[in-house]
């Protein structure tokens, strides 16, 4: 059976920093964006950006201002 979403890894990491904790961002097809990290409430939005925005705020708010929640990066074997 097929889902109707598509999952993204994010991070939470002090600028220059190590990774704190991460999470994700699903897209589900009928309701928009939903965006969870552990210990913090979810965060539901229209697009994408608007979601992590709303993540990183809470982010700061536990950690402090010097963090960023972004879009994990993935290596792609050659």
């Amino acid at each position: 059976m097929m889902n109707d979403y598509i999952d993204e890894e994010i991070i939470v990491h002090p600028i220059h920093g190590m990774q704190l904790s991460e999470g994700y961002i699903r897209k589900d097809i009928a309701k928009g964006f939903l965006g969870c990290l552990p210990g913090l409430v979810p965060s539901v939005g229209k697009t994408r950006e608007e979601v992590l925005m709303r993540l990183e705020q809470e982010a700061k708010e536990y950690y402090g201002d010097d963090v960023v929640v972004e879009i994990a990066p993935h290596a792609v074997a050659v």
